[in-house]
């Protein structure tokens, strides 16, 4: 299954810098104990889809353990 919207997106902020934003946790995200904040778009933008691209490996390695563990 997979999900229409990306968990990652990125907002600006008040100030003109740029957020990667986490649907899921609804806050912004972090990676590497980083809040990733305070960015500029394409720095914003290159993470978030990193981010989307990780989650979506980890949502396949999922899948297919839970398809191996269902043998």
């Amino acid at each position: 299954m997979t999900n229409a919207i990306p968990r990652f997106d990125v907002i600006c902020d008040p100030m003109d810098r740029w957020i990667v934003w986490d649907h899921v946790t609804e806050s912004p995200a972090s990676f590497g104990g980083r809040i990733l904040d305070g960015l500029d778009e394409q720095e914003a933008s290159r993470l978030a889809e990193v981010m989307n691209e990780l989650q979506r490996r980890q949502q396949t390695l999922g899948d297919r353990a839970g398809k191996r563990s269902a043998r």
